[in-house]
C-alpha cells in the first residue's frame, strides 16, 4: 500500500498515528506530494485534489483522511482499535469531528488569505475564524474527560488539528480582530493545553516519516 501525503514532520498526521497503533506501518510505502503545486499528480488519485490518498495493492485509491484511518484500523494486528464500540463511541466521533473541523477551518482561512488582501472575503474569513475559536472552546470544555478515556480516534484528530494550528496559525497571520497578532490557542485553555502536551509523548504521536525533498 502506498500513502500519498505531505509528510511535514512538524505535524501530527492522523493516518500515521492510526497505522502505528494498528501495527501496519511496515506494510506502507510513502510518496510526497504538494496538492497546490500545478504539477501535482494527486488529481489522478483523488477527484477533489486533496491529500492524503491511500493507493491499495490492487491499484484502487482510498481518499479522505478519516476513511483511511478507519481502513488502517480494520487491518490492526495489535488488538488495538481506536474506534470505540460501546457508549464511548459517540463522544469519540464527536471529538473526531471537532479535530477535523478545526483542521478544515484553519486550512480554509489560510487559503483565503493567500489572495491579495484587497479582495479578501472578510465575512467568509470571520466565519472560519469563529469555527476555529468555537472548536477550541469546545475542546477545552471536554478536555477534563480526556485523560480517563481510552485512546481513540477523537484524541487523534483533535491532536492533529491542534498541531496544525501550531504549525500554521492564520488567526495570528491575518489578524482579523484586535489581539489576533498575538493569538495563542493555549491562552485560557489550561485543560486542553495540559492534555495536548501529555498526549504528544505517546509513541504513535511521535512517529514521523521523513522523505527527501523533491528536486
Amino acid at each position: 500500500m502506498k500513502l500519498i501525503f505531505t509528510p511535514n514532520t512538524g505535524y501530527i498526521h492522523k493516518v500515521l498515528v492510526v497505522a502505528y497503533e494498528a501495527g501496519i506501518v511496515e506494510r506502507l510505502t510513502f510518496e510526497r506530494t504538494r496538492p497546490f503545486d500545478p504539477n501535482t499528480t494527486i488529481w489522478s488519485f483523488n477527484p477533489f485534489g486533496k491529500v492524503p490518498v491511500l493507493e491499495l495493492d490492487n491499484g484502487e485509491p482510498l481518499f479522505g483522511g478519516l476513511v483511511i484511518c478507519e481502513y488502517f484500523n480494520s487491518l490492526s494486528v495489535t488488538g488495538v482499535s481506536v474506534y470505540p464500540t460501546d457508549e464511548a463511541r459517540w463522544p469519540a466521533l464527536r471529538q473526531m469531528m471537532l479535530g477535523d473541523g478545526l483542521f478544515d477551518a484553519t486550512t480554509l482561512l489560510r487559503v483565503e488569505g493567500w489572495r491579495d488582501k484587497a479582495v479578501w472575503n472578510l465575512d467568509y474569513m470571520q466565519r472560519e475564524r469563529r469555527k476555529m475559536i468555537n472548536a477550541l472552546d469546545r475542546m477545552e470544555l471536554e478536555a477534563p474527560q480526556f485523560a480517563s478515556a481510552p485512546f481513540h480516534i477523537g484524541h487523534i484528530c483533535m491532536a492533529g488539528g491542534l498541531s496544525y494550528l501550531g504549525l500554521r496559525n492564520p488567526i495570528r497571520e491575518y489578524a482579523l480582530e484586535p489581539g489576533d497578532a498575538d493569538f495563542d490557542w493555549r491562552a485560557n485553555r489550561p485543560h486542553l493545553s495540559k492534555w495536548f502536551d501529555a498526549i504528544q509523548t505517546r509513541p504513535s504521536m511521535q512517529f514521523k516519516v521523513e522523505l527527501p525533498e523533491e528536486r
